[in-house]
């Protein structure tokens, strides 16, 4: 009597348990499909702003990041140059640094503060011996629009099918604060796909973006604190 009790039990639990399991994936399910399926307009830049800068355009353009300092900055090439990654400290003479003003009209706009749940700072150890025994990382939470707007433009700009013979070229995001850029991270080939979306869905992450590494702790300080001066007066404007 009492192992039939058990085996009663354990039915019902493993019962409740699966039940709770469905319900979860259907509402990831359903989650999915209102990020993947949202309608997202243009939307202008702000005092806290990420923007695109897809390699193929700005290539047109012979625009490219310049990274000094852990500082990027945006340049025309003034001569012929090969494309690719952003340089540490490039000839000065080839290239003339473009306004902000202008990257701000021309770039397109991802994310502004108003797309972003919180941002954090982690202190990480240096997993490999360097002069600096740690580095910063800054972590991002998005709202789900933000989620939804980062997951597109990825899926426009990141998979888009290259030619043939055409080398790979990263895509970077430009993080913007007060028209000043603070960093230029990657975006990594994953945020592309259907998972990293499926996976913000299930609320599988806490962070949607991580920029790292940053050794200079007043940078990543600057884009926190950059973050909480937005917001704030985004709250400002927003009251009668």
């Amino acid at each position: 009597m009492k192992l039939v009790k058990q085996w009663s039990t354990a039915r019902v639990v493993t019962l409740v348990m699966g039940v709770l399991l469905v319900l979860y994936g259907v509402n990831t399910v359903y989650g999915y499909y209102q990020l993947s399926r949202m309608r997202l307009h243009p939307i202008a830049p702000s005092s806290f702003t990420l923007l695109g800068f897809p390699s193929r355009e700005m290539e047109e353009r012979r625009w490219k990041i310049i990274i000094t300092q852990e500082v990027p900055k945006v340049v025309e090439v003034l001569r012929e140059q090969r494309f690719g990654r952003p340089e540490l400290g490039a000839e000065e003479g080839a290239v003339r640094r473009v306004a902000i003003e202008q990257v701000l009209k021309v770039c397109p706009v991802v994310l502004t503060e108003q797309h972003i749940q919180d941002v954090w700072l982690e202190r990480r150890e240096a997993e490999v011996l360097r002069a600096r025994p740690e580095y910063f990382v800054v972590h991002l939470r998005l709202t789900p629009e933000g989620r939804a707007r980062l997951w597109h433009y990825a899926r426009t700009y990141v998979a888009r099918p290259r030619a043939l013979g055409e080398p790979p070229t990263d895509e970077r995001l430009l993080l913007i604060v007060d028209k000043q850029p603070w960093a230029a991270p990657i975006i990594r080939s994953e945020v592309a796909s259907s998972w990293w979306l499926l996976s913000r869905a299930a609320a599988l992450q806490t962070s949607d973006v991580q920029i790292q590494p940053i050794f200079d702790e007043e940078i990543a300080n600057e884009i926190v604190n950059g973050f909480h001066r937005a917001q704030r007066l985004a709250r400002k404007e927003a009251v009668p």
